[in-house]
């Protein structure tokens, strides 16, 4: 049986702990609202139930990818062109321009720093597992050939790093690129270069690759397979370098 004072200490122990509760949610800072023009985003936002497929602060489906930090990784004009004609998976909403510069001012509205951002923090801040591309993206960097070094620039300065992992297939299904250059004709790379492959899912290149840049990133494609096995040494090396996986160190409130 529990005694007349057991009971008294954990009843005072529920009503601490409802207290302590209550206070942290009343004295909880309060965002400001969104403005009018990111109060019809949202609007459109539910209208067309977006949130069956994205995300947004770690809710919501995840048959798309995270859209809270997407005016980061997205300018305006692609995303009118997923919104109207879509893209992949993504089915065409065909909304009009106020309806695109509505969801613009909301995903705007959604990409704040101080809030904190979806990134994998596991290792040293400069370990290269921030970037998977650390170690290929130095070595090209520093390779002989002028096209090689050019290439990897131009590919830097695209989202191309989003679905595309070195040396191998994503879980996302985007291909290993550097087999491109013998999996595909000059004619076909040159032309996913230029267009992408929309009915895959792969958007086209913003900013759009020039003639001289598109040459270039085939050089560092085809550099990419003839170093491969460095590369995969340089990956291996980065990968060991992380620090192991800690349940403690995972930021588990990066989004509030």
């Amino acid at each position: 049986m529990v005694g007349a004072t057991t009971k008294k200490l954990l009843l005072g122990a529920l009503v601490f702990a409802f207290a302590t509760q209550t206070w942290l949610v009343y004295t909880d800072r309060r965002e400001p609202p969104l403005d009018e023009a990111a109060l019809r985003g949202r609007a459109i936002w539910h209208r067309e139930a977006c949130q069956v497929c994205h995300q947004v602060y770690g809710q919501g489906g995840f048959l798309g990818p995270d859209l809270t930090n997407a005016a980061s990784r997205i300018d305006r004009r692609r995303l009118a062109s997923l919104l109207t004609v879509g893209s992949g998976q993504m089915p065409a909403l065909h909304l009009s321009e106020p309806e695109v510069d509505a969801v613009w001012a909301y995903l705007r509205a959604l990409d704040r720093p101080d809030l904190g951002r979806g990134q994998l923090r596991l290792g040293r801040a400069d370990a290269a597992a921030a970037d998977p591309w650390s170690p290929v993206l130095a070595a090209a960097r520093a390779a002989d050939d002028e096209a090689v070094r050019t290439g990897a620039e131009a590919f830097a300065a695209r989202a191309c790093r989003g679905c595309h992992l070195p040396l191998r297939a994503s879980p996302a299904g985007a291909p290993d690129l550097s087999t491109v250059v013998g999996r595909l004709s000059v004619d076909d790379l040159d032309a996913v270069l230029r267009e992408g492959r929309p009915a895959k899912g792969m958007p086209p290149p913003t900013p759009a690759f020039d003639e001289g840049e598109r040459e270039a990133v085939k050089a560092f494609f085809a550099w990419m397979d003839a170093e491969r096995s460095r590369l995969r040494s340089a990956l291996d090396a980065a990968a060991e370098a992380r620090a192991p996986l800690s349940l403690a160190r995972l930021p588990w409130w990066e989004f509030r």
